[in-house]
């Protein structure tokens, strides 16, 4: 078996003549934390798109647990939330409970019915992120970084191998940022999954995270954050004059 649970080869896409991904190849190990950072503009939304099979690359390949991406069935092993899930607004009457069982439909199958286990799986998803408490609420009557939060559990409903965030951390508060990551910590060291997040604050990627990628269209690093310091790391992801890539494994 595979100890990559991502592997991206030679990944290029073009809209039009304007190049978004070029030659890009890197691979992901099971219960790896890394964090993916870059100018906006730069291509990391889009890589995560191509990786959950939801944009097909001009060229290049990516393959999930060993197998090619394009014909992955097991998409439930991959969480994902989405960037701004936490931002935006909610006007429809569905309770963090109903947002979070939402989750479980990939695994279980569209109009199947829930078993015990599922419900336990939900049940387990809510308390791991902290929103049990707040299963009869409203989502729209919540805050951002208790609807981040149920966003998280419902990404955890499906049991994934793989959680990929998008920015999770964008208008929540100081203070729910520091409890977020050390969340996020906690999860892949207690449970080995492993996670992917983009994020443009540098400090969380010293302290945190695993594995480095920084992205400009091109992959400039690929690294351990200890290889950089700081004002490195903000030079290449920013717009430095670095033009290879860097693979410190």
């Amino acid at each position: 078996m595979t100890t990559n649970c991502i592997e991206v080869e030679h990944l290029n896409l073009s809209f039009d003549k304007n190049v978004v991904i070029e030659d890009v190849s890197f691979n992901i190990t099971n219960g790896q934390y890394t964090g993916l950072i870059g100018p906006n503009g730069g291509g990391k939304t889009t890589l995560i798109r191509i990786i959950l099979g939801l944009l097909t690359p001009s060229s290049g390949s990516v393959r999930l647990f060993g197998e090619p991406a394009s014909g992955f069935m097991r998409r439930y092993l991959i969480g994902y939330v989405p960037q701004n899930a936490s931002q935006a607004e909610f006007y429809f009457p569905a309770t963090a409970h109903e947002i979070v069982k939402s989750g479980r439909t990939a695994r279980v199958g569209m109009f199947r019915r829930f078993k015990k286990a599922d419900n336990a799986a939900i049940a387990h998803a809510m308390e791991t992120a902290g929103v049990a408490h707040l299963k009869d609420r409203l989502i729209g009557k919540l805050s951002g970084g208790q609807r981040q939060r149920v966003f998280i559990a419902r990404a955890l409903a499906g049991d994934p191998k793989v959680l990929i965030l998008d920015e999770p951390a964008v208008g929540v508060d100081t203070a729910s940022k520091e409890r977020f990551y050390e969340f996020l910590h906690e999860l892949n060291k207690n449970s080995g999954i492993t996670i992917l997040f983009v994020t443009h604050d540098l400090g969380v990627i010293a302290r945190e995270v695993e594995t480095v990628l920084c992205l400009n269209t091109r992959l400039l690093c690929h690294s351990e954050p200890g290889v950089f310091t700081e004002d490195k790391l903000i030079e290449i992801a920013y717009g430095g004059k670095v033009t290879p890539v860097i693979h410190g494994h």
